[in-house]
């Protein structure tokens, strides 16, 4: 009777185990509270967010990098990713390597993005393709040196724009700390609305590659049929999460669940409509009800 009463228990636990839910790192994207006009300083906007319960804030762009740092370090805070452009048309930036050292033992996921200023390459190429390799295998040592992951981030309207291209160069690169972001917004804005179904089908061909995600609310409608400019797409496409006629909540529910996804979450704001603190706050609350809805499958 006791082993079996010892065995139940081990069982209850186990359960209990499973039924926790999302234990990702859950952050939020600097352009969710940049450019607030109660929030101005980095300072500020660490210390909100913090104290908002997300688990850190990303690090966008080189030229932030220092104040960011600064903030986060006074606050104990997490630099969830480091958003780093890179030009092929020019070498890679002198910045970029400090910024990795100083960088070195944090959990801060580096996430490149892939432009060409000049134009000269304007569709995916070899050519272009064997730059992105290189100066990608390069940010690979400066990271790994640093105890550090690469998320490529794909981008529309950029060099890298869909996640098919960014998965190929993370094959040739072929290093096991260099992968890449699954972008909600980026994808649907890159994928004709008849090509989507079987997204399911996709995050499980990325998993062996995939160290982040980002999400927010969307529509699933076609690119196709919206303007061209910011305002037609984004606002189908990064709308407050929990809205939209688009399933984000599966797309966590599957990618945490079923793909055993355990790396970090963020949620994507730009060109959000509404006041940022307050979408902060209840973005926070979505999330809080995820968590709660996975917890109890």
């Amino acid at each position: 009777m006791r082993k079996i009463t010892v065995l139940f228990a081990l069982l209850l636990g186990s359960i209990a185990g499973l039924a926790q839910g999302i234990s990702n790192h859950f952050f939020v994207l600097h352009n969710a509270i940049r450019g607030d006009s109660t929030y101005k300083t980095f300072d500020q906007q660490v210390a909100f967010i913090k104290s908002l319960g997300y688990d850190g804030v990303e690090i966008n762009q080189l030229d932030s990098f220092d104040g960011m740092k600064t903030a986060l370090d006074k606050h104990g805070f997490t630099g969830s990713y480091f958003y780093i452009k890179i030009d092929l048309d020019a070498p890679l930036d002198p910045r970029i390597e400090p910024d990795i050292r100083a960088l070195k033992g944090s959990k801060t996921v580096l996430a490149p993005y892939l432009v060409s200023d000049k134009k000269r390459f304007t569709a995916p190429s070899a050519r272009a393709d064997s730059i992105v390799v290189r100066y990608l295998t390069q940010l690979a040592d400066w990271a790994k040196a640093a105890n550090l992951q690469i998320a490529i981030y794909p981008h529309v309207a950029f060099y890298v724009e869909r996640v098919d291209h960014a998965r190929q160069l993370v094959r040739q690169i072929d290093r096991p700390n260099v992968g890449l972001t699954f972008n909600l917004c980026h994808w649907l804005a890159t994928t004709p609305k008849a090509e989507r179904a079987d997204w399911k089908g996709l995050l499980t061909t990325l998993k062996p590659h995939l160290k982040m995600i980002t999400i927010s609310g969307a529509n699933n409608v076609d690119a196709a049929t919206l303007d061209n400019g910011p305002t037609g797409i984004w606002n189908q496409y990064i709308l407050p999460l929990g809205t939209g006629s688009f399933d984000t909540y599966e797309l966590v529910r599957f990618a945490v669940q079923d793909l055993k996804f355990r790396g970090p979450i963020g949620v994507q704001c730009y060109a959000m409509k509404g006041d940022k603190p307050t979408n902060l706050r209840n973005t926070m609350a979505v999330w809080q009800q995820y968590k709660a809805r996975l917890a109890k499958r």
